[in-house]
């Protein structure tokens, strides 16, 4: 009898243990391949401080001012030397022609990769961010944001001067950005925004869950999965924004479009 019941009891012990096995979801495994070949000779003598993934290359940015260019198996295709101080990050339009970069000396440079020709500026502050109208090369004002204290739009008019509009201030400095279609979304260390640059309107202000955490430690990361449908990652919180049309009816004073969390 004894027997038995040591049995039923080691049964019973392991059945547990599967349910929980089960109970417990498996993180994913990613397949990854190491960049080798120029990449492995760039950070010989340098460190990576940005990336940018186009579908036909790679953007590499090095905390010796310089941005390489590369193809999948981490060849250099083309190098710039932009600052001798840290690349704080890169943005390219969807069709990979043009190229804006920041650095942490005040330069940004927004030009074409084949003609060189377009903005060049330098700032009496760090500018930590900048993007690109996804449709840069299309467009005939060639719009793009830059980030230091202040978030600043940037636009070509009929007399191809460039002409400065600010978005935002105040709030200390901007450290991330990301633009999709119409929507620009960036951060700062009290929450993210989201302007509409077809009306002109700022819809929502999604504030910082966890304000004890050290912002320059744990940097909120934005990722636009659709047109209208913002990800935000900060700390250990996880926020899916999606950006609605308000019923005209409701509309009054406030912006044309909302967001839902």
């Amino acid at each position: 009898m004894a027997e038995v019941e040591e049995q039923g009891r080691k049964l019973s012990e392991e059945s547990t243990d599967e349910s929980e096995e089960e109970d417990t979801e498996e993180e994913p495994k990613l397949k990854y391949e190491r960049l080798t070949n120029g990449v492995t000779e760039i950070l010989q003598k340098d460190a990576a401080s940005c990336m940018t993934v186009h579908d036909k290359f790679l953007a590499l940015g090095t905390h010796f001012g310089k941005v390489y260019l590369l193809d999948i198996q981490g060849n250099v295709t083309q190098k710039f030397e932009i600052s001798p101080v840290k690349i704080n990050q890169i943005s390219l339009d969807e069709s990979g022609d043009h190229v804006g970069i920041c650095s942490e000396d005040g330069k940004v440079q927004v030009f074409g990769l084949y003609t060189r020709e377009g903005f060049h500026e330098n700032f009496d502050c760090p500018i930590k961010v900048v993007a690109l109208h996804p449709q840069f090369s299309k467009s005939n004002n060639k719009q793009f944001v830059t980030g230091g204290n202040k978030l600043s739009l940037y636009e070509r008019n009929w007399l191809n001067r460039w002409k400065t509009s600010v978005l935002h201030e105040g709030e200390g400095n901007i450290t991330n950005v990301k633009w999709r279609a119409n929507l620009i979304a960036w951060a700062n260390n009290l929450g993210v925004k989201i302007y509409d640059i077809s009306s002109k309107q700022r819809i929502t202000n999604v504030l910082r869950d966890n304000t004890s955490l050290r912002p320059d430690m744990y940097p909120c990361s934005l990722c636009w999965k659709d047109n209208t449908t913002l990800i935000i990652g900060w700390g250990a919180s996880v926020k899916i924004c999606v950006v609605k049309e308000r019923d005209p009816t409701e509309m009054r004073d406030l912006p044309s479009r909302y967001v839902e969390i």
